[in-house]
């Protein structure tokens, strides 16, 4: 049976909500900070707090547990891997609580596999505060005001815009392109199932004809955009008209002043 193109880690929700109406340089100021005091503490409860209140955010913005949930699915698997891995390999000198498949999990073990585990769960899904509230051209563009103070040296703000927008709505092409190609040979006979070995042969045989169609895909926008006169490092103007108001900084400086109070508070 063909199956459906899944929903994409992290794929924009078009809304309208609180979230969905601020400038995205406001909401990159928590996620930056977050990612900063996060490798600055030791503290799991501040890893907590931060997630509750991430995933209570985009809960109030509009945005459907389900949406949410398909989301993280992806990250709980390198989750767990995560977590597996330090119960397995760090903290052998600690207390033993229980001995599991022929390893000992100690208290230092099992304390570890949770702070990190938890700290890559919150470094990749805070992001999502950003991509299921913001369209593509509106992180390119964000980005693109960003970086403009450093042309004065050089750097192609606008260029590196358009490679970020170009990169995200390359996403879900290559997906819809991935799961055609799979399903095809599905139809044809091919077996996904099986051994972990067995998957990763079967996998190889698509992901060539994705990047043969992605390198064609890539030609064809080139072509495309050298038809319309696009040149490199021309000044050009902003599809939409956005500025700091009085909500953004609202939200910027009040997410920044909690994420600080929590950092004091957990870490004593």
């Amino acid at each position: 049976m063909v199956s459906s193109s899944p929903m994409l880690l992290g794929q924009y929700r078009p809304l309208d909500s609180f979230l969905h109406r601020l400038d995205v340089r406001s909401k990159l100021v928590p996620v930056l900070l977050v990612m900063v005091l996060g490798l600055l503490t030791d503290s799991l409860f501040f890893y907590i707090f931060s997630l509750v209140v991430l995933i209570s955010g985009l809960a109030f913005s509009g945005v459907s547990v389900a949406a949410i949930g398909r989301s993280f699915k992806p990250i709980m698997i390198l989750v767990a891997i995560t977590f597996a891995y330090h119960i397995i390999f760090t903290g052998q000198d600690g207390e033993p609580l229980v001995e599991l498949f022929g390893f000992t999990i100690t208290e230092l073990n099992l304390s570890r596999a949770a702070f990190f585990s938890t700290r890559l769960l919150l470094f990749v899904s805070v992001v999502f505060l950003v991509t299921l509230t913001s369209s593509p051209s509106e992180l390119a563009e964000a980005l693109a005001r960003i970086l403009r103070p450093l042309e004065r040296i050089g750097i192609p703000a606008d260029d590196l815009g358009l490679v970020l927008f170009i990169a995200i709505r390359f996403i879900p092409i290559l997906t819809q392109e991935f799961q055609a190609i799979r399903d095809a040979q599905v139809i044809r006979g091919v077996d996904f199932s099986g051994s972990l070995v067995n998957r990763v042969r079967r996998i190889v045989t698509v992901i060539i004809p994705v990047l043969v169609a992605a390198i064609a895909r890539a030609d064809e926008l080139a072509l495309a955009m050298e038809a319309r006169g696009y040149r490199s490092g021309r000044c050009r103007t902003f599809y939409t008209h956005v500025r700091f108001d009085q909500s953004a900084w609202v939200f910027a400086l009040g997410s920044s002043l909690l994420l600080g109070l929590a950092f004091y508070i957990t870490g004593r």
